[in-house]
């Protein structure tokens, strides 16, 4: 027997059989490791999301909440204002519209005109816009009061038109409408609107006796007598200086816009529900009565039957789960549940409102589970993979050794394991190692190979370690943290497409009139050579900021500097500078070449771009002239900066993210902080790139001006 078959039987024995059974282990293992991990993935992400779900009801919970007492101090506050007016003298009334001038034409306020927010329920269901004044509020007195027209409370009344245009606009959605009733019956409403029924007495609606009754402010559940809409009223009296009462004042709120039902959406599904409930003793026990419930449909109900007389309640067929849950709310305690809704297995999470209800959001388990099973299976199913690929791997390695044990020799395996040692230390980071065979065929070749691919490695990992120096340095370069400035809200970041970028911003404070500074360039191109550039233009910025000098001046002594150092390269940077006067209520600004900044107000819906007058580019031109110019701000507006990394975003179908939809993005976000609107412009362009890889840098700077510094 030759020393080959020899060989060839030792290995097959001491080699292949332990290989084989090895593999045998290994696979079985994978497989159940593999259904472990899927099963803990889906436990423990299913954990975290109904965590989540527990979170959005207390949240939710809690911004109704504070949105009702916010109701109920803002009523508190236009009973004190009403009751001073109408304990004061007055003088003649000015023009005013009653009811009957809302339905004649002619005889309507200017900016009378139909709104979505308003609606006439048509006996299907069917919403229909309703027509409403914001300037004018109405004034209504009940049949045969016509001598109410000359009251002098008319006259008192009139005086609050301000006081209720102001909190309407701050108010929201919600509020429907807010409306005051005097013992006399005459009655004044804002907006103001027609449609009262001919025998309409507001002195006999629930809201009214209930409050004078009571004495206190008064929730109730009404219908809208002019557009037949289920509201809920908080009522107050409101008393002469004797403490006697002499009428009512009122506010209506749709409670089902506070149930955050788009909100919920967004974040879950759109078949996620959302419910205000109560316990209430019935013949069956105690059950959750359903005070509102986002998506309800409404039908039309007429204002003289009142409210319909089916009472709704929040059943499970899982009768000691519902029972469990009703005496966790009347406990006052949140928490989450799993049990079935309508017959679907649904999760539902719940936390206290006004004390004596709880907010309660229902979602399909499906809704929750659906990432968990997918992230499970994709585990199981990479498992399994593995586990194919672990026995094609020792059926191929089964056979290779065979082969090798039975053709090779060890003249044939030595070199082999030259360079298999070889590579073990450079595994281990000897790059000094040299491999030395000399066989004149293949294996030659490749020691030759291996040896010269050492010096590229050690080129390799010394650009790496330069790149992630400069990477380092580049971020450094970067204010952390965003100045803290009395009644700004200032946020800022810069995301490169290269390990390093050209982009730049920075914040200081201007020596000679205090205040916030903020610059933020853009240098032609990006990675090393543009960050290189970036951080010579930086090092002048800060050194020119410095100065007592008109802006101007400044950015003027900036680019004559950077023209010296990069006149012949060709490149350059653009820079808008803006400096926010110390009480915030103006800022004077420079634009050398870069896209203007934008000044949003969520008040108006308004925007305005800081144009200037184009000027040159820094480094283009060393006797080019730069001017400053100044802009009113106002409390609440939203300044924006940013590079045109932002806009000129692309997706996969070549399409630019433009700037309408960075607008409609700081609009829809305007009452988050700075650096959530920040979040979410970068989100939403991820989002819109869907994949693409990013072409350019990416920096922006939003600021907020929340309120001025104005001497005490």
């Amino acid at each position: 027997m030759s020393i080959r078959i020899k060989l060839f039987a030792l290995l097959l024995t001491f080699s292949l059989i332990p290989l084989l059974v090895l593999s045998v282990i290994s696979r079985q293992g994978i497989q159940e490791l593999g259904q472990i991990q899927s099963d803990n993935l889906r436990t423990d992400m299913i954990k975290i999301l109904t965590d989540e779900m527990h979170q959005s009801a207390k949240d939710s919970a809690k911004l109704v909440q504070q949105q009702a007492v916010s109701l109920e101090f803002a009523l508190k506050a236009i009973g004190a204002e009403a009751e001073d007016v109408l304990n004061d003298p007055v003088g003649e009334p000015p023009k005013v519209y009653f009811s009957d001038d809302f339905t004649t034409e002619g005889h309507q306020p200017a900016d009378f005109g139909p709104s979505p927010q308003y609606f006439v329920v048509s006996e299907v269901g069917q919403k229909i816009p309703s027509s409403i004044s914001l300037e004018e509020p109405v004034f209504f007195y009940p049949g045969g009061k016509g001598k109410l027209r000359n009251d002098k409370d008319l006259a008192r009344l009139c005086l609050l038109k301000t006081d209720l245009k102001s909190f309407f606009n701050q108010a929201g959605t919600a509020l429907h409408r807010v409306y005051i009733t005097l013992n006399s019956g005459l009655h004044m409403a804002y907006p103001g609107h027609g449609n009262y029924p001919a025998n309409f007495d507001p002195r006999k609606r629930a809201w009214f006796t209930k409050a004078v009754e009571q004495g206190v402010i008064v929730w109730d559940k009404s219908i809208d007598a002019s557009t037949g809409q289920q509201v809920y009223t908080l009522s107050k009296p409101i008393r002469n200086r004797n403490g006697n009462i002499i009428g009512v004042v009122a506010i209506d709120i749709q409670l089902v816009e506070l149930l955050r039902k788009e909100d919920l959406t967004s974040q879950w599904s759109s078949a996620i529900l959302a419910f205000v409930v109560g316990p209430v003793k019935t013949d069956e026990g105690v059950e959750l009565r359903i005070w509102a419930e986002s998506g309800h449909k409404e039908t039309n109900i007429s204002w003289m039957t009142g409210l319909p007389n089916e009472v709704r309640y929040l059943q499970s067929s899982a009768k000691d789960s519902l029972n469990g849950l009703i005496n966790s709310i009347a406990k006052g305690e949140s928490g989450v549940m799993r049990m079935p809704y309508n017959g679907i297995k649904s999760v539902w999470a719940f936390a206290p409102f006004r004390g004596e209800g709880s907010y309660v959001l229902i979602t399909p388990e499906r809704v929750i589970t659906r990432v968990p099973d997918r992230a499970a299976n994709q585990a199981l199913e990479l498992s399994k993979n593995l586990y194919v690929a672990v026995g094609a791997a020792a059926l191929i390695t089964l056979i290779t050794v065979g082969l090798v044990a039975f053709i090779g020799s060890r003249k044939v395996i030595k070199p082999l394991l030259v360079m298999t040692n070889a590579a073990e230390k450079i595994s281990e980071g000897d790059l000094s190692v040299h491999v030395d065979v000399k066989t004149g065929d293949e294996r030659e070749t490749l020691a030759n190979a291996f040896n010269h691919m050492i010096p590229k490695l050690q080129d390799h990992l010394r650009i790496s370690k330069s790149m992630e120096l400069a990477q380092e340095v580049h971020t450094s370069l970067l204010p952390q943290d965003p100045p803290q400035a009395n009644g700004l809200d200032i946020s800022g970041t810069s995301i490169s497409c290269d390990e390093t970028g050209g982009d730049y911003f920075d914040f200081y404070t201007p020596p000679a009139s205090g205040g916030t500074g903020i610059l933020l360039g853009d240098v032609t191109g990006h990675g090393v050579s543009a960050a290189l550039l970036m951080t010579t233009g930086r090092a002048h910025l800060k050194h020119a900021s410095g100065h007592r000098e008109p802006l101007a001046n400044r950015i003027g002594e900036v680019n004559r500097l950077l023209c010296s150092d990069i006149g012949e390269t060709g490149r350059f940077m653009t820079l808008f500078c803006l400096e926010i006067s110390p009480d915030n209520s103006a800022a004077t600004y420079v634009r050398a070449g870069h896209d203007p900044a934008t000044i949003y107000n969520p008040a108006n819906g308004e925007k305005r771009d800081l144009m200037g007058s184009p000027m040159l580019a820094l480094g283009i031109f060393d006797e080019a002239e730069y001017n400053e110019f100044d802009v009113d701000l106002n409390e609440g507006e939203i300044i924006f900066i940013g590079t045109d990394g932002i806009w000129e975003a692309r997706n996969t179908k070549d399409e630019m993210f433009g700037r309408d939809r960075l607008d409609r993005i700081i609009f829809e976000n305007a009452k988050r902080s700075a650096a959530e609107i920040q979040q979410e412009i970068i989100a939403e362009v991820y989002k819109f790139q869907d994949g693409m890889e990013q072409e350019d840098d990416i920096t922006l700077v939003i600021i907020k001006v929340n309120e001025f510094n104005k001497a005490k």
